[in-house]
């Protein structure tokens, strides 16, 4: 079992535990704006600087942060027992803790989003050639043969802290560059912990507004 997955099957385990914890109280889902189009519902200040410095890593990778709603939730209830759902430029976040997989997570469902905005029909066809698929999104596909599922796994790598490497086959670095490049039109960045990321753990963080 790779890194990734036992992390992931922790993380389910953990906000399994945090859903039965007698007097675990729901954050109240008021809105707040991150950036211009980003919102983050229900979650603690923690959480919240989640959602900007994800919306950091595109920028810093020179792309435009897709326009999301987060929605933060305190067990795997809120997103059907999985750690993420995204449909639609809406997200549900059901890590509870932030942490590297929590990051992942938050990029991965982003990634999402940012394809469905982003990219067009024939680079997704061209994209879905280049990783040796031949499915975009259909449902019963298993996950590792969508190539929607590598294209989100791919941004969350490229953007991200590569804590993990991608749950997808052929992931060799020279393979996840290539497909990245292709994908976004922009090289991935040399660096996972650039030193202008404009989030860390401690960093104060000043909401713009609701």
């Amino acid at each position: 079992m790779d890194t990734k997955r036992a992390a992931r099957i922790l993380a389910v385990a953990l906000a399994a535990q945090a859903f039965t914890a007698p007097g675990l109280r729901a954050w109240a889902p008021e809105p707040v704006t991150v950036r211009e189009g980003i919102r983050a519902f229900g979650g603690e200040s923690e959480r919240v600087k989640l959602v900007a410095w994800a919306a950091g890593r595109f920028e810093i990778a020179g792309l435009e942060a897709p326009k999301v709603d987060v929605h933060f939730h305190q067990d795997t209830a809120g997103c059907a027992g999985h750690l993420g759902l995204e449909l639609g430029g809406t997200i549900d976040h059901c890590v509870p803790h932030v942490s590297e997989i929590s990051r992942d997570v938050l990029l991965h469902e982003m990634g999402h989003t940012w394809i469905d905005q982003y990219v067009a029909t024939p680079l997704r066809e061209r994209f879905t050639e280049l990783r040796g698929l031949t499915e975009w999104n259909t449902t019963g596909v298993p996950f590792e043969a969508k190539a929607y599922e590598h294209g989100a796994e791919i941004i969350a790598w490229g953007l991200g802290t590569r804590w993990f490497a991608p749950e997808i086959p052929d992931r060799e670095p020279r393979q996840l560059h290539v497909a990245f490049e292709l994908l976004t039109g922009v090289e991935a960045p040399a660096d996972s912990e650039a030193a202008d990321d404009p989030w860390t753990p401690s960093a104060s963080w000043v909401p713009t507004g609701g």
